[in-house]
């Protein structure tokens, strides 16, 4: 039985409860990622974390995400741009510490309260920002790399930074994915070591991982189902709204403010805005989508 029993990088026993939970939470992580093709990990983190001190749930999420890009970065190896992918890759060696560090000594509350914020400001701007300009600069993978790095590191988070750079690059879809997945499983790996050698890497979330590797296969099969059957774009609007209210969830954990208090607001502003910008933004991505038919 010693071998089911989990502890804490604070070295609090894992309950049972607990534990079955985060184990079913996973199947949402491969679910989302291959029916939406993205979200997996930004998706899950939240509802992890309410169950998990986030010393253990961030690097619990690296170890799958990384177990995903590597075999996506062999499927795409002769599309990646590698120029950009190793740019990326060193600058974001510099922001890992930065993370480590926030993850090892800043308060738990804290950390979950900045998790909540980063969550709401990255729907809102998918949902809202219709189209990135082109700005095709190598330098921009210096502070993407550095940001995507950290944010990787605290929350298992890095993909933000980087899809940017890609949409500013203007990096063409085979290319974009392809470098996506080099940076993520390389940045992936360096950020292990730096937990392990940090000591918030344990074996029990070791364990953990490998616990919920029934569930997650169930996800990637069924979210391969649902992928050919649902419209990805309403899937991601889904996504991103559950995105939203784990964020004001994360918030309202972090400071004791109630749910209405947390939820009311950020729902309200997204009303307002897709009022007033709804219709516009959609209209300017449909006339992108056509041109890029046409081209």
């Amino acid at each position: 039985m010693d071998f089911f029993t989990l502890f804490t990088p604070d070295g609090i026993q894992l309950g049972t409860t607990a534990m079955l939970i985060v184990i079913a939470i996973m199947f949402l992580y491969t679910f989302v990622g291959i029916c939406a093709g993205f979200g997996g990990a930004l998706t899950t983190m939240p509802l992890i974390t309410l169950l998990l001190p986030l010393k253990m749930a961030a690097p619990m999420s690296v170890i799958v995400g990384t177990a995903t890009a590597l075999y996506a970065t062999w499927l795409s190896r002769k599309e990646t741009d590698w120029k950009s992918a190793i740019v990326l890759i060193l600058f974001s060696f510099a922001g890992i510490p930065v993370g480590l560090y926030a993850l090892a000594f800043l308060p738990d509350s804290m950390m979950k309260m900045g998790l909540g914020a980063f969550l709401i400001l990255y729907s809102f701007y998918s949902l809202f920002i219709p189209r990135l300009p082109v700005y095709d600069k190598p330098w921009i993978a210096m502070p993407m790399g550095v940001i995507a790095g950290a944010l990787g590191s605290a929350f298992s988070t890095n993909g933000p930074p980087v899809v940017i750079y890609g949409m500013l690059r203007n990096l063409g879809p085979a290319a974009f994915r392809g470098t996506l997945n080099a940076f993520f499983t390389a940045n992936n790996v360096a950020i292990i070591g730096g937990l392990a050698t940090s000591g918030i890497l344990t074996i029990s979330t070791i364990k953990l991982v490998l616990f919920c590797i029934p569930t997650m296969i169930l996800g990637s099969l069924v979210g391969q189902y649902v992928h050919k059957r649902i419209s990805v774009n309403v899937f991601r609007i889904i996504v991103f709204l559950l995105l939203i209210g784990s964020g004001a969830m994360l918030i309202k954990g972090a400071t004791g403010i109630s749910t209405a208090a947390a939820l009311i607001p950020v729902f309200g502003l997204l009303i307002v805005l897709q009022l007033m910008f709804g219709k516009k933004v959609a209209a300017i991505r449909e006339a992108s989508e056509a041109e890029k038919v046409t081209n």
